[in-house]
């Protein structure tokens, strides 16, 4: 290996480790070194087993000590002396990174990236359910009621944590799809959820039949536009087969209350939603939209003289038969009306959302 020459790296994620393993095998070859991290004793002692092999078989393992802060931020922080020793080790030319079933690509590309110029992310790789894919993207349960929390202040949900997994990836391994009626549906749902990704099924041992690692299809900038806050509306995918993506935008500011009174009806058949608000009671600040399953969040992204936009409402919104006319009548009765434009004192409407903003 070059000297020069930056190792790549390729991630791999999942809620799944039983459908990971065959993928990871698929990825070491003799010149591939993996590094798998599990949160099997995350609850019980607090530590993150990780492990370290090659073709060849077991070379080294260990545990991270987790407290009771971000689970997530001290995996990172403890991966990287880590790899950095393996890759100046100089024995391979190419890492696998197995990362934790509750972790997302994003964080830990975004750090790996900044503290180790010796690696380059070459692909991200995520393995899903065909079985329950639909399920764990719809529900609202959190992955603490599942015992997959990253530590005490992990209140994600699985939907969330699906959702994101997958908007990260260059690849989505589709398991166990020949036990489902509907693969292409849920192939097409992938593609909705992230147009960037490329498909790739597994055969009924778990085998990808296409290329998962090696691919050089990661684009920090592209994924990044992607999965950031608001999905690029060029790449909303048409609908088809079920799947239904809606693209819905406003000049006029919300009304903070008949939003969150509207919130059940909003999410009820979105699967996953993204965008940026105008709440009229915070008329200079930019506000994040987001769900996934049953659950919507609203966070601060700053202020709209930050941007080079006026401020506006636009969400992207899949789900699996839902009706596009329905969803944007529900978005359209919580904006502002005319009358309310042009007679109200915005600043003093009620704040049903002064706990999360």
């Amino acid at each position: 290996m070059t000297a020069h020459m930056k190792t790549p790296l390729t991630l791999l994620t999942g809620l799944s480790r039983t459908l990971r393993e065959p993928v990871l095998e698929a990825m070491t070859d003799a010149t591939t070194v993996a590094v798998v991290v599990d949160q099997d004793e995350l609850l019980a002692r607090g530590v993150l087993s990780w492990r370290v092999q090659d073709a060849s078989g077991p070379i080294d393992a260990g545990e991270f000590a987790v407290g009771d802060d971000c689970g997530a931020c001290q995996l990172i922080e403890s991966l990287v002396p880590l790899l950095e020793a393996l890759v100046a080790r100089a024995q391979w030319d190419h890492v696998v990174l197995a990362a934790p079933p509750a972790m997302e690509a994003r964080p830990l590309v975004t750090t790996l990236l900044a503290a180790l110029p010796e690696l380059r992310v070459d692909t991200v790789t995520c393995v899903v359910d065909a079985v329950l894919l639909v399920e764990q993207l719809s529900g609202d349960e959190l992955l603490a009621e599942r015992g997959l929390a990253l530590g005490p202040p992990d209140r994600r949900n699985v939907a969330e944590l699906t959702a994101r997994q997958i908007e990260y990836a260059d690849v989505c391994v589709l398991a166990n799809s020949h036990r489902t009626p509907t693969p292409e549906r849920l192939h097409n749902l992938l593609l909705h959820l992230n147009p960037r990704t490329t498909v790739v099924a597994a055969d009924p041992a778990g085998v990808p039949t296409g290329p998962v690692a090696r691919t050089e299809l990661f684009d920090f900038t592209a994924a990044e536009a992607w999965a950031g806050e608001l999905a690029s509306s060029d790449r909303v995918q048409p609908s088809g087969d079920g799947v239904t993506t809606v693209l819905w935008r406003s000049t006029r500011p919300l009304h903070p209350t008949r939003l969150n009174d509207a919130l059940e009806d909003i999410v009820n058949g979105v699967v996953r939603s993204r965008g940026v608000v105008w709440l009229a009671n915070r008329p200079t600040q930019r506000v994040r939209w987001e769900s996934a399953g049953y659950s919507a969040s609203l966070g601060m992204l700053g202020e709209w003289s930050e941007t080079e936009h006026l401020a506006e409402c636009t969400v992207v919104a899949t789900g699996m038969g839902l009706d596009p006319a329905r969803l944007q009548s529900i978005l359209d009765a919580c904006l502002l009306t005319e009358s309310e434009l042009a007679s109200l004192d915005w600043k003093d409407l009620e704040d049903p959302f002064a706990g999360v903003l």
